[in-house]
């Protein structure tokens, strides 16, 4: 701290200190000098260690990010499939977005590498009983495991 704030804190609580005296002689009350001087010291280092604990009275508008989104990154389809998953998992109600987003990747991928379509018996094989289940089944929400179970899944096929 440089010492010009400390001759203003000084000075400033000197003049508190004639002011109150004065103020309260005139009003009829008799103030010990040593207890207001107490009091006034007090209340200056107070207000003294409040306003050095303040930032410099600039408002920061600065947001630290901990971690870096995906949206950010540039990859527009990554960011897309975060936010059907983020919707999904914080709606009241799910919806089908996810699982017929699940259900396309799935279909491209036994249309690429084995030549068939989600419908074929084949198809239902390759996927296995839980990947059939949540593409074939009525809407439901998915928790965080499922939802890597059935991607991870759908990689693997």
């Amino acid at each position: 701290m440089s010492p010009g704030r400390w001759a203003r804190r000084l000075v400033g609580g000197l003049v508190a200190f004639a002011v109150l005296e004065v103020v309260l002689d005139l009003t009829g009350f008799d103030p010990d000098p040593l207890r207001l001087g107490l009091l006034v010291a007090t209340c200056t280092a107070v207000l003294g260690l409040v306003t050095d604990a303040l930032p410099d009275g600039v408002p920061s508008w600065d947001i630290d990010v901990e971690r870096p989104s995906a949206r950010e990154n540039g990859d527009p389809r990554l960011a897309t499939y975060v936010s059907l998953v983020e919707t999904h998992l914080t709606a009241r109600t799910p919806g089908p977005a996810l699982r017929d987003r699940l259900a396309v990747l799935a279909g491209q991928v036994l249309r690429e590498r084995y030549g068939v379509s989600r419908d074929d018996p084949v198809a239902a094989e390759l996927m296995g009983p839980e990947l059939g289940a949540v593409l074939g089944g009525p809407v439901r929400r998915l928790d965080r495991t499922e939802i890597d179970r059935c991607l991870t899944r759908i990689e693997e096929l």
